[in-house]
């Protein structure tokens, strides 16, 4: 990246901090500090990365930089955008133009209009399908995928075309906003290098994630949060061994919280099961399915995989692969062209499937207008020991799926998940969105849960060390869609 030393900082964040106003029983009315004195800069030619915890204000930080914090929002400190105060006017001039963001969830796609339109639509100068056609081949997009509705793709296409959206806007400033859960490592790596470019052409870059390990490749400086306030801005160099080079406990222990360093003591269970343990004509079973959308080619075809009761199986391949639609089938939400999907030696279907899927988008399945109570006591959990062994705290459950992080959400998702008639989890992509300290605990929890009331789990994941460390075998799901 340019040295950016002795220049004026593109974007200077001062004290920030933010509350809601909210309202309890009586209308009487209360404040909740959410972020408080955050500091940050980011120069020309400069990418930042933001870490910490699920829920710390990250993806605040992002919407009071952009001004789209909701009316009942108190922001209080200093934000400046090349030395000037980023009042509301300027934001709204700003924004989209010189500011623009790379989204967290993938519903900030138009789901009525081709990719390739949203892309073009930014594009303020010259030939635009040209240009919208060279930022899909830098991210790896494949032929075709503009003519392609959201729905049509994965989730890590998806997330391909939101950093093309912003990519195509010419900003000077790009908050990228979690913009690479679900990718496989060969389109992340295509990804990474197409930011470093961006900053070496003078861009600056806020890098809001929860993956430490892309964070450290692309990243000059790490600012780390921890209950929406600064703890710690490092330089990359100093996340290595133990994190002796680091100053902050939280910021060492999400550093030793990462699979591949010490994750959780005792949460390596390759090989814990024997290949021939017998089962009895029990297990899940896959039998030769198949599924392709409309008039394209075949995501797979007869394919087929065995879980048992009680162990746990990796499954990883590349973005768009199918993974996420052999997932939807086997769970009931999609029918298989052909073949089988039997639990127990038993054909599952309807309401009463044991075979429970996590989604690897938790906004697109929770409904909006339920208060997350409610999505608890329709989904039958109502274990209050283990909501808090989720990290699930209590006065959520009053609030509305708006009102969480993506991370928080993930959480409901896993825990309505683990009623007491569930007999198969598939996690799909199910830690994406959680800092390594919870989605450590959260995997020590599920393997738990699976030892104790011998639950069959199929972790479907782009994270190799993630896999390595929670299952007993692994699969290359490009091995077996026999296409």
């Amino acid at each position: 990246m340019k040295n950016s030393k002795g220049n004026e900082p593109l974007l200077e964040v001062k004290n920030l901090s933010l509350s809601f106003i909210q309202y309890k029983k009586g209308l009487r009315e209360t404040k909740l500090q959410v972020v408080r004195d955050l500091n940050m800069t980011i120069h020309k030619g400069e990418i930042v990365a933001v870490i910490g915890a699920s829920g710390s204000g990250k993806s605040l930080l992002a919407n009071a930089v952009l001004g789209i914090l909701p009316d009942h929002a108190l922001l209080d400190g200093t934000l400046n955008y090349k030395g000037e105060a980023l009042t509301s006017d300027r934001q709204r001039q700003l924004r989209g133009n010189q500011i623009s963001l790379i989204p967290q969830s993938v519903n900030a796609l138009d789901p009525l209009m081709k990719t390739g339109k949203q892309v073009q639509s930014v594009i303020r100068k010259g030939n635009k399908k040209k240009a919208q056609q060279s930022i899909f081949a830098e991210v790896g997009l494949p032929i075709g995928t503009a003519e392609k509705y959201p729905f049509e793709l994965s989730g890590g296409m998806a997330r391909r075309v939101l950093a093309s959206t912003a990519m195509a806007s010419g900003a000077d400033l790009i908050i990228a906003d979690e913009p690479t859960p679900g990718l496989d490592p060969k389109v992340l790596n295509e990804t990474v290098g197409y930011m470093k470019q961006l900053a070496l052409d003078g861009k600056g870059i806020m890098f809001i994630t929860h993956d430490i390990e892309t964070a450290l490749k692309i990243a000059d400086r790490v600012v780390v949060f921890k209950e929406g306030k600064t703890v710690e801005i490092a330089d990359a160099n100093n996340f290595t061994g133990n994190g002796e080079k680091l100053k902050h406990s939280f910021t060492k222990q999400l550093w030793n919280a990462m699979p591949q360093n010490a994750f959780i003591e005792g949460v390596n269970l390759q090989g814990r099961l024997p290949e021939s343990i017998e089962t009895d004509g029990q297990g899940l079973k896959v039998e030769r399915i198949s599924y392709h959308y409309g008039k394209n080619p075949y995501l797979f075809r007869d394919l087929e995989l065995y879980v048992k009761p009680g162990e746990a199986v990796g499954l990883h391949g590349y973005s768009g692969s199918g993974k996420s639609t052999m997932a939807q089938i086997i769970a009931g939400y999609l029918k298989s062209e052909t073949g089988r999907i039997s639990v127990n030696g038993k054909t599952a279907s309807g309401s009463k499937n044991p075979v429970q899927l996590v989604w690897q988008h938790p906004e697109k399945v929770i409904n909006p207008r339920w208060q997350m109570s409610k999505v608890l006591r329709e989904a039958g959990m109502t274990d209050n020991g283990l909501l808090g062994e989720l990290g699930i705290r209590q006065e959520w459950l009053s609030r509305w799926p708006s009102e969480l992080s993506g991370g928080e959400l993930q959480r409901f998702c896993v825990a309505r998940a683990l009623h007491k008639d569930t007999k198969y989890i598939i996690a799909d992509e199910m830690t994406t969105m959680l800092d390594p300290i919870t989605q450590a605990h959260l995997w020590q929890t599920i393997l738990r849960l699976a030892d104790e009331r011998n639950i069959g789990v199929l972790a479907i994941s782009h994270d190799y060390d993630l896999l390595k460390r929670v299952s007993n075998r692994m699969i290359n799901f490009n091995h077996i869609t026999n296409v």
